[in-house]
């Protein structure tokens, strides 16, 4: 199969604003910039209680998306006048997210992203005299697009991905990433044109945990006119054996690192070895949308559960109580053990995600984002009204 492989400066969605017009990748990475220290912004909004709606309410929205649309209400909701109070309260509140829920990876995808927006939007504003009130509701205007484009970006994966499906081929998946189901949908519909039947099967491996999940994703799968065998967890080294049963394994992520590897479902990585191992290797790739790339960096294999950016307690040794398991547990897929990415863009190796935080963001070290982002405005002459 040959690999595409797109600039990461023409493609890269961290060098795309929320209204579709491109921005400049940042500079001066290197320097610190003596932050100039505001009093504390107060807001009665509760970041938290908008987040779980929106993920409740909106079924598209992917973890990252409904802490990008939190935040929009946000700014909505507070008003601002300078851009340091604007940052300061996005700061504020992005703590506030990150601290609630057990796993902030995935979100903090979104928030990291979000907060770039700002400060390029604020960068690279057409007409420089224009108010800053004026350029806060342009921005805002504009940043509700955003779910649009990320709900697109999943349509652009299946696109980008869907002739990775043979004929007679079978397809092994795991979980409910709707990027996966929206390619393999796309597949069934390219090869019901051309031969007017599918020309593939599914095996999905169902996740005893989330029974209706499980249900549904395979009633999607099927009503597309996929042929669908069940199995449990405990048989994919068994089918994987079974000659040339399973041609690909496709699963999605919950988020991206830097390394290239992924956070998804607990199971994702015991699949991806047993595919690895296998002789002759099977595929394994990953459908998944760029706005889920995170600066993040993990050891080779996630060693312990400190390297997946928080404890999920996973081994809960008890002589007595029964076990406690944690609620939606993940684990770390190393690049090596990953085919390919597909995204919006195409697909691409591993190193890819890699290449576009860099190119996005100039430094690795996600807690110098904000400082960066001031430094770049200081140079701009931005922040002379808040002085």
């Amino acid at each position: 199969m040959s690999t595409t492989y797109i600039s990461p400066k023409a493609n890269s969605i961290c060098n795309i604003a929320l209204d579709g017009t491109r921005q400049p990748p940042s500079s001066n990475a290197d320097r610190d910039l003596p932050v100039r220290r505001n009093p504390s912004v107060t807001s009665s909004f509760d970041i938290v209680a908008a987040y779980h709606r929106l993920l409740s309410t909106h079924p598209a929205y992917t973890q990252p998306v409904a802490a990008i649309q939190a935040l929009i209400e946000l700014l909505n909701a507070q008003p601002t006048s300078t851009v340091m109070e604007t940052l300061d309260l996005i700061n504020t509140h992005v703590s506030t997210l990150r601290s609630s829920v057990r796993n902030p990876v995935p979100l903090t995808a979104g928030t990291d992203l979000f907060e770039r927006f700002i400060v390029q939007s604020l960068r690279h504003q057409d007409d420089p005299s224009r108010s800053f009130a004026a350029t806060r509701d342009h921005l805002l205007s504009n940043s509700a697009v955003f779910a649009t484009r990320a709900i697109q970006a999943r349509e652009s994966v299946a696109n980008a991905g869907w002739r990775l499906v043979k004929d007679d081929s079978t397809v092994l998946t795991f979980g409910a990433s709707r990027a996966v189901s929206a390619l393999l949908s796309r597949a069934a519909a390219e090869a019901l044109a051309r031969s007017g039947r599918v020309t593939f099967r599914v095996i999905f491996v169902r996740d005893v945990r989330r029974a209706p999940e499980s249900d549904a994703v395979v009633a999607r799968l099927r009503g597309s006119g996929i042929p669908v065998a069940e199995i449990p967890e405990t048989a994919v080294a068994h089918v994987m054996g079974l000659q040339r049963r399973v041609g690909v394994v496709l699963v999605g992520a919950e988020a991206v690192p830097q390394s290239g590897g992924i956070f998804s479902r607990l199971g994702t990585a015991q699949i991806a070895k047993l595919a690895y191992a296998h002789t002759p290797r099977i595929p394994f790739y990953v459908a998944t949308e760029e706005h889920k790339f995170v600066r993040m960096a993990t050891l080779p294999t996630g060693q312990t559960d400190k390297d997946l950016g928080f404890a999920q307690g996973l081994l809960d040794f008890s002589e007595e109580r029964p076990s406690r398991l944690p609620q939606d547990p993940i684990d770390y897929t190393p690049p090596e053990w990953i085919t390919n990415l597909v995204t919006e863009s195409g697909i691409h190796k591993p190193e890819y995600p890699f290449l576009q935080l860099m190119d996005a963001y100039g430094t690795m070290v996600p807690d110098r984002i904000l400082t960066k982002a001031l430094m770049d405005l200081e140079e701009e002459g931005m922040l002379e009204a808040d002085a």
